[in-house]
């Protein structure tokens, strides 16, 4: 466990006080985020201070509108290795309560940046809102730097180039192309490839009965790409596989309930119980119907031969 992950503003150590702060969901780590996480550790090295990574869990959304939040991209623990590895000192999670969701932007300014963090030097993006209903922004932020003891530095957005048009990266448009499939597009945007996480789960056994052995995976609560045929990696401890990913309800067979399913290439192992990561290159195809298992099979067979190609190019 990283002993600079907090949780709790309250075991925020002395240490990770006075240095720079960035406050954010922070979900995917995006290539926006990068930059500002960027920005953030070039002034710390400047001045030798820390980075701080401000963020938030639950997600506010799930606490204000549980019914209708959107899916996570990154599960906790990755966003914040995630955060580590791109220069974040500290990162400290702020539980999400409703009083924490009623302060004023003044309040919330006064009571836990200052309070709790007490930085020299804040980093947010020319899109930061905080505060009871969204109520502050960056002018709120500057405005209240110029009175205190700060100096807010703002960051541009990132745009990227997608087939109908430049677009500016967030959470949100991630969510959506990773959710459309489109996989490669999504790694544009994360800087690279998106991940589903979780454990290896017994399932109906149709693939080694074919030949082709799958890992069955029950996901933490992520976006999940559309359904298809996948080139990826499997991630299972320090060692990676290349893998031919499925997504679907198994539409061959009798209709089930969606699964996602992984045959890692040239393995023959036992992986039930263990943590898996999937990490998606390239969608190959949809799902289809095939008439029977055999020519699902020799199906499989030409998918296998382009994830292979796929992975070894490395795209």
């Amino acid at each position: 466990m990283d002993d600079h992950v907090i949780y709790g503003l309250d075991s925020l150590p002395a240490e990770a006080r006075g240095g720079v702060l960035t406050i954010g969901n922070f979900d995917g780590v995006h290539v926006g985020h990068m930059r500002i996480i960027a920005l953030a550790r070039r002034l710390a090295d400047a001045g030798h201070l820390p980075v701080v990574a401000m963020t938030f869990e639950p997600p506010p959304d799930l606490v204000i509108r549980p019914q209708d939040a959107p899916q996570r991209i990154t599960p906790p623990d990755q966003k914040a290795r995630l955060l580590r590895e791109a220069g974040v000192d500290w990162v400290v999670f702020a539980a999400t309560t409703r009083q924490l969701l009623s302060l004023e932007a003044d309040e919330f300014i006064r009571q836990v940046m200052l309070a709790f963090v007490a930085p020299l030097h804040v980093v947010e993006g020319r899109n930061f809102f905080f505060g009871r209903e969204r109520s502050g922004n960056i002018d709120t932020l500057q405005a209240a730097g110029r009175q205190g003891d700060f100096e807010v530095h703002v960051v541009e957005p990132v745009t990227v180039q997608l087939p109908d048009g430049a677009s500016r990266v967030c959470s949100t448009l991630i969510r959506n192309i990773v959710a459309a499939g489109q996989v490669d597009l999504a790694a544009r945007c994360l800087g690279r490839p998106f991940a589903l996480y979780g454990s290896v789960v017994a399932g109906h056994g149709r693939g080694r009965s074919m030949r082709y052995p799958t890992a069955n995976i029950e996901p933490i609560e992520q976006v999940i790409p559309a359904d298809g045929i996948y080139a990826g990696w499997a991630d299972v401890g320090d060692t990676t596989y290349v893998a031919a990913i499925s997504i679907g309800s198994q539409p061959t067979f009798s209709p089930a309930r969606r699964t996602i399913e992984a045959h890692l290439l040239d393995v023959d192992e036992d992986f039930y119980g263990r943590s898996m990561a999937l990490r998606f290159v390239a969608r190959l195809r949809r799902q289809r119907q095939f008439d029977g298992a055999e020519s699902l099979a020799a199906q499989i067979t030409k998918d296998i031969d382009r994830v292979r190609e796929i992975c070894r190019q490395g795209v």
